[in-house]
C-alpha cells in the first residue's frame, strides 16, 4: 500500500513552473505547515515544517495560474524522503510530496514567511528559442518559449500570462479587453527589455491558436 500525507499549510513562494522534454508541464510549490497547540492555557503556533509539492500536467498548469506566495492551500499526496548535500558537508534530508491537487482554502496570507522575495528577473543569456508575440484586437499569445527559460516562464505567469499546454503558448485571459491586453503588453516588453532581451511582435493571430467560439473555421489564417 502506498503511503499517503495529507498537507494543510501556507505557499512560501511563488510556484516553480515548467515544460518538460516530452512536453508535460511541471509545477514545484513550497508549503510551510504549523499545528496550534495549547500551551498554560494559550493557543500558541508550533514551529513549521516545510514540504517540496510536485505537479504534473493541467494541475501542474492550473496551480501556477492560480496560486501565489502566501496563499493558503490543502492537498494530500505520496511522501518520498530525499537526501542533500549541505556546503558544511553534512547530509540533510526533505519530504517531497507527488500530488494531482491543491486546494485554495483561504484568503492570503503574505506574512507566512517573511523575507522571501519574488524573482521577477528575466534570463539573458537564453537562446535556445526567440519567443514572439502574437497580439490582435481578439487576443494575445507568446510562443516558442524554450521549455528551458523558467525565468521567462515566470515573468510571462508574472505578468497575467497563463500557460495552455493544447496550443503550448502563454495567453492573456481571453475575457480581458483590449486596452488592459495591451498595457500588460507593455508592462511585458518593458520588464523584459530592462534585463537585457527583447521579445519580437506581430500583430497576427498565432498559428496555434484556436477558432473563437462561433467563428467560421474556414475564416482561419492558412498557418493555423
Amino acid at each position: 500500500m502506498t503511503a499517503r500525507i495529507s498537507i494543510d499549510g501556507n505557499l512560501v513562494a511563488d510556484p516553480d513552473f515548467g515544460v518538460g522534454d516530452n512536453g508535460t508541464s511541471w509545477a514545484h510549490l513550497r508549503v510551510a505547515s504549523h499545528e496550534r497547540i495549547k500551551r498554560d492555557g494559550e493557543w500558541i503556533s508550533t514551529d513549521p515544517e516545510f514540504y517540496n509539492v510536485t505537479l504534473f500536467g493541467e494541475p501542474a498548469e492550473q496551480a501556477a495560474n492560480d496560486l501565489h506566495k502566501g496563499d493558503r492551500v490543502n492537498l494530500a499526496g505520496r511522501p518520498q524522503l530525499e537526501t542533500f548535500d549541505r556546503r558544511d558537508g553534512t547530509t540533510g534530508s526533505a519530504i517531497k510530496v507527488y500530488t494531482r491537487a491543491v486546494t485554495k482554502t483561504t484568503a492570503r496570507d503574505t506574512t507566512t514567511e517573511p523575507g522571501v522575495e519574488r524573482d521577477t528577473t528575466v534570463d539573458p543569456g537564453h537562446t535556445q528559442s526567440q519567443p514572439t508575440v502574437h497580439h490582435t484586437p481578439e487576443a494575445t499569445s507568446v510562443v516558442d518559449v524554450g521549455k528551458t527559460a523558467a525565468a521567462m516562464h515566470k515573468t510571462l505567469k508574472d505578468n497575467g500570462f497563463r500557460w495552455s499546454s493544447a496550443s503550448t503558448s502563454w495567453n492573456l485571459p481571453a475575457d480581458m479587453d483590449e486596452h488592459t491586453r495591451a498595457a500588460r503588453l507593455s508592462e511585458l516588453l518593458s520588464t523584459v527589455r530592462a534585463n537585457g532581451r527583447d521579445l519580437t511582435v506581430v500583430n497576427e493571430p498565432s498559428p496555434t491558436a484556436a477558432p473563437r467560439p462561433g467563428a467560421n473555421a474556414t475564416a482561419a489564417p492558412s498557418g493555423a
